[in-house]
């Protein structure tokens, strides 16, 4: 499996991203990880490439994430491939466990580990924890 990470400066980078697991981190450090699985990342109800959808923050978050960015906290966007599409449940699940989470709630034990290839703007939280390189943005 792939998750190619994006970091987002603003809200309206991130708003369009759909069927991804993002992360808010704070210091280094996942925060609370989520997914827009049949949704996008934000903004209003709408139609794009075949998903009719609300954001999963719509418009009236716009400040909180804003805020949130402009005063220290990171926002990354993980496009999936085909496979972590699929088990998108299970893939942010895996992630919240394996990574850590300071206010994540529905957290259980993985029904599977997966191996997992972290590529583009990686979260410091993810590449502090592991050794060796990843593949640079392109």
């Amino acid at each position: 499996m792939k998750i190619k990470w994006v970091r987002c400066h603003s809200y309206e980078e991130a708003r369009d991203y759909s069927r991804i697991i993002y992360l808010h981190e704070w210091r280094g450090k996942p925060f609370y990880w989520g997914k827009a699985e049949n949704s996008f990342f934000g903004g209003h109800m709408r139609e794009r490439d075949g998903l009719k959808a609300s954001g999963r923050y719509n418009a009236g978050y716009r400040h909180w994430i804003e805020g949130c960015l402009r005063h220290g906290g990171a926002l990354y966007i993980g496009t999936l491939d085909e496979e972590a599409i699929g088990r998108i449940g299970e893939v942010e699940n895996f992630l919240i466990h394996t990574y850590g989470h300071e206010m994540n709630t529905k957290v259980t034990a993985p029904l599977s580990m997966f191996q997992i290839e972290h590529e583009g703007d990686v979260p410091q939280s993810i590449a502090a924890s592991h050794q060796g390189s990843f593949a640079q943005p392109t």
